[in-house]
């Protein structure tokens, strides 16, 4: 299956999926889109879950450690951030070869530090349906 795709311009967001697309591969997920658009909005990844059966959609926030005074970034996924997920990923779980499949959406935090590894937090299930 094709997903349509849109170009994310924002270096740091760029890099912030870069990682949580890595972690995820590592976690045993299959990732099969990034910058997923769909008529009612856009997806970071979308995946197929470890079990093999669950299609995941994943919002990634990231930021530059040297940000680290404020809250984790994925704290700023908001109500209204929210409802727009909730309407992707019912878009999605509509399209052949995901029916029949159980949906959840994730959120993925990235700190990234201007050197060392970055600190990756998966929050599955954090967008209720």
């Amino acid at each position: 299956m094709k997903l349509g795709r849109f170009r994310n311009t924002d270096p740091t967001g760029r890099r912030g999926e870069r990682v949580a697309a890595r972690w995820l591969r590592k976690n045993q997920f299959r990732v099969i889109g990034r910058n997923v658009s769909v008529g009612v909005g856009e997806a970071d990844i979308v995946c197929i879950a470890p079990d093999k059966r669950t299609l995941v959609i994943v919002e990634v926030k990231a930021r530059k450690l040297s940000d680290r005074d404020r809250l984790p970034p994925e704290a700023s996924v908001g109500a209204q951030k929210q409802h727009k997920l909730r309407l992707v990923a019912k878009a999605l779980a509509k399209r052949p070869g995901f029916d029949n499949r159980p949906v959840r959406i994730d959120v993925i935090g990235v700190d990234l530090p201007a050197k060392g590894k970055p600190i990756v937090r998966h929050h599955p299930s954090a967008v209720g349906g």
